[in-house]
């Protein structure tokens, strides 16, 4: 029988890090190879059309990874569940032949940061702030305005509203902008709907759902920019 697993974060003395596909491909190659050489890891990849179905694949590869690697192990071999702390990510965009697009997927976790449940304690940490309340809250009133727009006409109707009362800078389509990094980005799809608000920076988040997000995660799609 496998071992139950918690991929968890224990207290705020540990992180979770994502790194998107906003990173150079061989930058990310680099990060893959690394950790592959490295007997401190275990590791699983996949590669699939949609971003969900190649973390779900890997996440099972690695679940079997740790199975086995537990199985060696003399003070983890017994306990029926497991702790696995600071799970780390790395995603990146394949494109493929004929125009189409592929997600590969990398997990990886070092070996010392699986521990059985007996050794561990649980404890909410309730002075955390509400995360993506924080986000919303800290927003300019524009962007919310803006964010709630599900429909393209809406949107640019509003933009062009707001620029005309001054309360936005400037604004143009993605391939016009000066200075992407210093926009906020809309994006739409090809139906005429709005799926996505990210913040400025060249590590962009979404804002409404407060993580990691970018440009590269919506082929296919439009974006325009503005500025406050």
């Amino acid at each position: 029988m496998k071992i139950k697993f918690l991929f968890i974060t224990l207290l705020s003395c540990f992180s979770f890090t994502l790194l998107w596909a906003g990173q150079p491909v061989d930058e990310v190659k680099k990060q893959i190879n690394k950790i592959k050489k490295s007997s401190q890891y275990l590791y699983a990849e996949s590669t699939a059309p949609t971003e969900e179905e190649a973390k779900s694949y890997a996440e099972e590869i690695l679940c079997d990874e740790v199975n086995k690697w537990v199985a060696t192990q003399k003070k983890l071999k017994g306990s029926a569940n497991l702790v696995v702390n600071n799970r780390e990510e790395l995603w990146t965009t394949l494109s493929m032949p004929r125009g189409t697009n592929m997600f590969r997927y990398f997990i990886y976790v070092r070996k010392s940061d699986i521990i059985p449940t007996e050794n561990a304690v649980m404890i909410e940490n309730k002075n955390l702030p509400a995360v993506e309340e924080t986000l919303q809250e800290s927003l300019p009133e524009v962007v919310g305005l803006i964010a709630a727009c599900t429909e393209y006409s809406d949107m640019a109707n509003k933009i062009k509203e707001m620029k005309a009362q001054g309360k936005i800078k400037s604004y143009a389509r993605y391939a016009s902008l000066d200075n992407p990094d210093a926009c906020y980005l809309v994006i739409y799809n090809r139906e005429g709907k709005v799926v996505a608000v990210l913040t400025p920076g060249s590590e962009r988040k979404n804002v409404k759902t407060n993580k990691p997000d970018g440009v590269k995660n919506y082929s296919g799609c439009g974006a325009i920019g503005f500025e406050l």
